[in-house]
C-alpha cells in the first residue's frame, strides 16, 4: 500500500477548514497545511486535525501550492483547497487506489455548493482535475499560472467516478477579496506573456461573462445567489482586463 501526503493552502479559513481536514483524514498518512499569515483560527483547526502546520509567504497560488506539494514527505499526493471536502464516495476510491496504484494521476470532479445547499445539485457547475498523482510522474509547477498539475512523459491517468464537494462561498467580501487579489497575479502573467487586450474586450468582457455563468454556466438554476455569484465572476473577468489597462496608462514611457 503506497502512503499519500495531502496538502492544502490556506488563509483565514477557520469556517471551512474544519471539514476538509475531518475528511482528508480518511485516506492521508500525511496532512501537509501552508498558511500565508491567518489571524484567525485555522492554525489551531490545522493542529487539533493533526496536520502539520507550515508559515510560508504568499507568492501567487501555483509559488504557494508548489511549495507545500514539495513539503510532502510521500511520492503520492493529493492537492485540495481549504473549501473542497471529499465526499465519502471519493474517500473509499481513494483508499482502494492506495492499495494497488493503476495509474500514475487520477483526475477528479469537483462540483460546486452554494450557500443553503447541503450536496451538489444535479446540474451544478462541475470541473474536472488531476488532483491525486505521483511526483515522480508529475508535478504542480511554480509558473505564475493557475495552479494544475503538470503531466510528465509516458504519465498515464485514470478519471475517477466520485466528486469533490466544492463550498466556494462564504461571503461576498470573502469572494471579492480573493478574486480582487487574483486579478492581480493575473495580470502580471499576462504582462510575462506580453498578451493584448482590445478596447473591445474592454467595453463587452462583463456583459459576455455574465451570459456565459447565467446560462452556460447555469447559475440561473441558483436564483437570487445565482445572479449574485454569475455577476461576481463576470466583474472578476472584466478587472483583470481593466487592471491590464491601468498598468499601460500607468506605465507608459
Amino acid at each position: 500500500m503506497v502512503k499519500l501526503s495531502v496538502y492544502i493552502v490556506t488563509l483565514n479559513e477557520e469556517k471551512r477548514l474544519d471539514k476538509t481536514l475531518k475528511a482528508a483524514s480518511k485516506v492521508a498518512d500525511e496532512i501537509i497545511v501552508v498558511d500565508s499569515g491567518s489571524t484567525d483560527q485555522t492554525e489551531e483547526i490545522a493542529l487539533k486535525n493533526k496536520a502539520k502546520f507550515i508559515f510560508h509567504k504568499w507568492k501567487n497560488i501555483s509559488s504557494q501550492k508548489n511549495f507545500a506539494q514539495n513539503e510532502c514527505q510521500n511520492d503520492w499526493v493529493l492537492s485540495l483547497d481549504a473549501d473542497e471536502v471529499l465526499s465519502e464516495d471519493l474517500i473509499k476510491e481513494i483508499n482502494t487506489i492506495k492499495k494497488n496504484p493503476s495509474a500514475d494521476a487520477y483526475k477528479m470532479k469537483i462540483c460546486d455548493i452554494l450557500p443553503g445547499d447541503k450536496k451538489p445539485r444535479l446540474l451544478a457547475k462541475t470541473y474536472n482535475q488531476v488532483r491525486l498523482y505521483n511526483r515522480q510522474k508529475a508535478n504542480m509547477p511554480d509558473d505564475l499560472t493557475h495552479d494544475r498539475v503538470v503531466l510528465g512523459p509516458n504519465c498515464t491517468v485514470v478519471q475517477l467516478k466520485s466528486k469533490i464537494w466544492h463550498y466556494s462561498y462564504v461571503s461576498l467580501t470573502q469572494l471579492w477579496f480573493k478574486l480582487n487579489m487574483y486579478t492581480d497575479e493575473l495580470v502580471q502573467v499576462a504582462l510575462l506573456k506580453n498578451k493584448k487586450y482590445s478596447k473591445l474586450r474592454l467595453y463587452t468582457e462583463m456583459p459576455r461573462q455574465f451570459l456565459f455563468y447565467y446560462f452556460i454556466r447555469r447559475y440561473f438554476l441558483y436564483g437570487t445567489c445565482g445572479f449574485w455569484m454569475a455577476t461576481s465572476y463576470a466583474y472578476f473577468r472584466f478587472l483583470k482586463i481593466a487592471k491590464w489597462f491601468e498598468w499601460q496608462a500607468l506605465h507608459k514611457k
